[in-house]
């Protein structure tokens, strides 16, 4: 069976599903997407989660970039909004930008010797708005009931597990929103679909991830966070999100309408039940603290195709053993000379 390909090689190389996915018959690898489920009989997997987070003083914006495995259409997604989002594509240029201005600092070392070795149903959720996103369509729905909210996804084609309705009725008691996302047609899909953009009204940056409790394999997270300074993410109970892996001023003309510092933070959860405590809280730390990770890579030095090492090495060798070769000819041509002055 043939698979579709989806995206660019950008997309594809940040592998990033930063929603919250509904359902699950084969568990997802590495995405804090609490539990994904495609139709019977189906399966779906998820690469690592990234997403882009801004923020105006008004409205946030989330861009994502999903990198999906899915064996057949109508793999349902979910992510919980503090107030209804409007949905769109994102610029697939951000995402390439991105990985311009994160890629390390590359140090070579160089190498002279080469390698030597290598529930029943409730009030039915609102549908505020409906797009079409190609690959993918995306409805916005105001719920106000959880087994409602479940039974509407599953008559719509979403598949939902026990754990996540739970998680669910958390969201309704604060009264967010849901966008849902929908996989369309009828090739499975293999590859990376192009960015969606959410944006939502609200007074404090936030990052949906409650969800992710359900998830049954270890999750990470990354996320790009822009300000005029650092930024850093919290848990409700105000335990620090993940750690810096790149943190700097931004350079990348593409990036630079988005903030002027850029901080990037990536959190693993062996154990997203107990670890994963709530949505995330962004604000500013207030300071810049630069951390450009270096990458050491080795250069090999060659002589002819051969590490410069070996090659010093063969070069001493040879004339090592030239002289010894004289110098054992030479303590043999003495020897042979004093037998000789004594014969005489």
């Amino acid at each position: 069976m043939t698979r579709r390909v989806l995206g660019g090689t950008a997309a594809v190389a940040l592998a990033a599903a930063a929603l919250t996915m509904v359902g699950i018959a084969q568990p997802a690898a590495a995405c804090a997407c609490g539990a994904p489920t495609p139709p019977d009989g189906a399966s779906v997997s998820v690469g690592e989660e990234h997403a882009l987070v801004t923020f105006d003083g008004t409205t946030q914006r989330i861009d994502l970039v999903l990198d999906m495995l899915a064996d057949g259409a109508d793999t349902g997604l979910l992510v919980p909004t503090p107030t209804p989002a409007t949905v769109s594509l994102g610029e697939k240029s951000v995402f390439e930008a991105l990985v311009r201005q994160t890629a390390p600092t590359v140090e070579y070392v160089e190498d002279w010797w080469g390698s030597a070795g290598d529930g029943s149903a409730g009030a039915a959720p609102d549908v505020l708005s409906e797009v079409d996103l190609g690959p993918l369509s995306a409805v916005t729905l105001a719920a106000s009931d959880a087994a409602g909210l479940q039974a509407w996804l599953g008559q719509n084609g979403y598949g939902i597990a026990p754990a996540v309705e739970s998680l669910l009725a958390d969201y309704i008691a604060r009264g967010w929103s849901f966008a849902a996302f929908k996989l369309t047609g009828e090739e499975p899909l293999d590859g990376a679909l192009d960015p969606v953009r959410l944006e939502f009204a609200t007074t404090d940056i936030v990052y949906p991830l409650l969800l992710s409790q359900a998830a049954q394999t270890p999750q990470t997270v990354r996320l790009y966070l822009f300000g005029a300074d650092g930024m850093q993410a919290a848990f409700p109970d105000g335990t620090a999100f993940g750690s810096v892996v790149w943190a700097g001023r931004v350079t990348q003309p593409g990036l630079l309408r988005l903030g002027e510092y850029l901080t990037v933070l990536e959190g693993y959860f062996p154990e997203p039940a107990t670890q994963i405590t709530g949505d995330l809280t962004i604000t500013s730390t207030g300071t810049r603290a630069d951390h450009q990770p270096v990458e050491t890579r080795t250069k090999y030095v060659e002589f002819g195709g051969v590490p410069l090492g070996y090659a010093i090495a063969g070069v001493a060798s040879v004339f090592g053993l030239m002289l010894l070769i004289v110098i054992v000819g030479a303590v043999v041509h003495a020897r042979a000379e004093r037998r000789r002055s004594r014969a005489y």
